[in-house]
């Protein structure tokens, strides 16, 4: 007679039921770590942020070294679910380590407007930010603009050196995401320091900001460079659009002026949200910047094919 076998998984175990009895066998499943959160403080700043760490999916005892996207706007968690990115992991993009930083003083997305301006703006620029809530005990005192540099140094001394000291990172793989002013200040960043990133997704950028400063940053660097090493997403809202704010106007202006210039290094994807307003657009910006600055995985470096292989292997 034949030995009918019934495999069930369980607790990290293989279960298989023959005719002779139960047999437990040794099996390594695909680990999802527990988002990881830490108090960091900046000497360059002169504050503390709260800094929240996404593991990707983990084959129990692989080697690899992930690549690593530092993301700004992030307050009380991710602009979408970790669980929604690691899905995206499964074939969608290659697995990532995910750096949101936060406000460890600011209670809620309204009071870290200010702070935000103080962080993300390059330049000092009077803006009544915040003043279109009114909201009781929300918002504090202004804390000043133009603090970008310093915040950059942050990243890049004080943040940068502490996830890599922890985590299995690839140090020759470092994106950026950000939103509103966090896309201002990742398009300084691109047109200042460009080898900060490799990889940028710049949702609804504030051009506007001191008149349209940032395209005049821009303007500077296209005249004394002829190439731009890095993938590049630029996403915005259609409804984003008005006399004040001319968000898709402008980003369609920093589009053409990269495309003119023909850099050999450069591969920009943008892309405009119709119906989407400044809040309803900035996950779909993130989600489709993903996919634009990483693209898919190989069959070969997959998830799923790597854990296939280890399978066979063992």
């Amino acid at each position: 007679m034949r030995a009918y076998r019934a495999a069930l998984f369980a607790g990290g175990l293989l279960l298989t039921q023959t005719l002779s009895g139960p047999v437990l066998q040794a099996q390594k499943l695909i680990e999802v770590p527990k988002v990881q959160q830490f108090r960091l403080h900046s000497k360059a700043v002169g504050d503390s942020f709260e800094i929240r760490v996404m593991m990707p999916p983990i084959i129990p005892g692989e080697t690899t070294r992930f690549p690593v996207l530092y993301m700004t706007d992030v307050h009380n968690g991710f602009t979408i679910d970790p669980d929604m990115m690691r899905l995206m992991m499964l074939g969608d993009i290659p697995r990532f380590i995910a750096v949101g930083i936060g406000y460890s003083s600011a209670s809620n997305i309204l009071e870290g407007l200010l702070l935000r301006a103080r962080d993300l703006t390059h330049v000092e620029f009077k803006a009544e930010v915040g003043a279109s809530f009114p909201f009781a005990n929300m918002v504090k005192p202004s804390v000043g603009t133009g603090g970008a540099a310093k915040f950059l140094a942050f990243i890049t001394d004080e943040l940068m050196p502490v996830i890599e000291g922890r985590y299995p990172t690839d140090t020759k793989d470092k994106g950026y995401w950000g939103d509103s002013l966090g896309g201002l200040f990742g398009t300084w960043v691109l047109f200042t320091k460009p080898e900060t990133f490799n990889r940028y997704i710049l949702g609804s950028s504030s051009f506007w900001w001191a008149n349209e400063d940032v395209i005049k940053v821009a303007e500077k660097y296209l005249a004394t460079h002829n190439d731009l090493p890095a993938t590049v997403f630029m996403g915005v809202g259609g409804l984003e659009e008005s006399p004040n704010f001319k968000m898709v106007t402008n980003q369609a202006v920093v589009e053409r002026m990269l495309r003119a210039k023909k850099l050999p290094s450069l591969s920009l994807t943008t892309y405009i949200f119709a119906g989407e307003t400044h809040t309803t657009v900035a996950p779909m910006n993130l989600i489709r910047g993903l996919v634009a600055v990483y693209g898919a995985p190989t069959p070969e470096t997959s998830l799923m094919a790597k854990y296939a292989a280890m399978m066979k292997a063992n």
